[in-house]
């Protein structure tokens, strides 16, 4: 059974690029790793928006790099994922009826 999981696991990792698998893939990972950020508390650093730090511990640059990580994930998760999430079905329509052009291979 352990192998078995393992095995999917691996065929999910090895999914070509830019295939309905690794776009669902991309998705999960900024989500997962927005979570990760959000549950270390990575939130509280974005107050160098208006001019404050984070932490008075971390200094300035570090609450700042840390307020834009967050930010960063932030957005991904909110524009990018979506967008992966419906071209996923897409591109697996678009490969499903189109056929290959011979002359090109």
């Amino acid at each position: 059974m352990k192998t078995n999981r393992s095995n999917r696991f691996w065929n999910l990792c090895a999914a070509d690029f830019l295939s309905p698998k690794d776009l669902l893939r991309h998705a999960v990972l900024i989500v997962l790793t927005f979570g990760l950020a959000h549950a270390f508390g990575l939130r509280e650093y974005t107050s160098f928006l208006n001019g404050t730090t984070g932490s008075t511990e971390l200094g300035y640059e570090l609450s700042a790099l840390l307020g834009l990580i967050y930010l960063s994930l932030y957005f991904a998760t909110v524009l990018l994922v979506p967008i992966l999430v419906l071209a996923a079905p897409l591109a697996s329509l678009w490969l499903k009826f189109h056929e290959p052009n011979p002359l090109r291979q």
